[in-house]
């Protein structure tokens, strides 16, 4: 079966990774992609990781299944942390997983000290140890678990001054040690990411992974044959675990565009 005009499947714990949307949907206007947001279940921060493994695999397999997904980009740093090993073991599709960007960040700092802002799975997790272990042996790396930051934001608070105090509270920190380079270690967090410039200053670079991310989706679709054929725009659909109603507001919110929202019985 030609699987060329095949959806891209996207998953998350909620609507952060459409950060990471936006970039995929402008680079591949053709493509038709299905984003599943687990919004019932969000944060997985706070999650088991048996649990975060067994609901993850069973998501992509529905992706894969229902969905007829021809690739599965993974747009959580938690699943990506927890998962990742077993979900390539299992699958035969193509896996695009992000990761906090700690191999850019180290290239680009020149007070040799940059921070993660992450979920607390993702900061305590070995998949980001052995990135710092691998790229930034010579750094000093500040870890800070963001507890209830992607929660707040897929509840529709990214611009609210509950959040703009939150960050405060933890960026001061941050701008006292001299860090000069902060990871946004979250999809959900590039939704916050110009309060967080306006709080540390434009001295301090912030960076995230979309377009590295996106750039492998683009590199794994053209490997395997995968790329659309077709001429016209493609079609862009959310399903979820949650209310529809309310993800279809916080996605405009966060996005500015409206998309059809589906609640799915996986």
């Amino acid at each position: 079966m030609n699987q060329k005009n095949s959806p891209i499947g996207m998953i998350d714990s909620g609507l952060g990774g459409l950060s990471l949307f936006k970039h995929i949907r402008q680079a591949l206007p053709n493509e038709d992609i299905i984003y599943f947001a687990d919004s019932k279940y969000v944060p997985y921060g706070d999650k088991e990781s048996d649990w975060i493994v067994s609901r993850t695999t069973h998501l992509i397999a529905n992706l894969v299944n229902h969905g007829k997904c021809k690739a599965i980009v993974i747009a959580c740093n938690t699943m990506t942390a927890v998962a990742i090993e077993t979900i390539r073991a299992q699958m035969n599709v193509p896996l695009i997983a992000i990761e906090p960007a700690v191999k850019p960040a180290v290239t680009i700092t020149q007070s040799k000290h940059i921070a993660v802002l992450a979920t607390a799975t993702t900061v305590k997790g070995k998949n980001l140890k052995n990135l710092i272990e691998t790229y930034a042996q010579d750094i000093k790396v500040s870890l800070v678990p963001c507890i209830g930051l992607a929660e707040k934001i897929e509840n529709g608070k990214a611009h609210t001054a509950e959040v703009k105090d939150y960050l405060n509270n933890i960026l001061a920190p941050l701008v006292e040690q001299k860090v000069d380079t902060i990871i946004l270690g979250c999809t959900h967090y590039p939704f916050v990411s110009n309060t967080i410039q306006d709080i540390v200053g434009h001295d301090i670079q912030i960076i995230e992974p979309s377009e590295a991310v996106t750039a492998q989706l683009i590199r794994q679709l053209n490997q395997y044959h995968l790329s659309s054929e077709r001429p016209n725009e493609g079609s862009h659909i959310i399903w979820t675990s949650s209310d529809p109603l309310k993800v279809a507001d916080v996605t405009f919110s966060l996005l500015g565009t409206h998309l059809p929202v589906e609640t799915t019985g996986f």
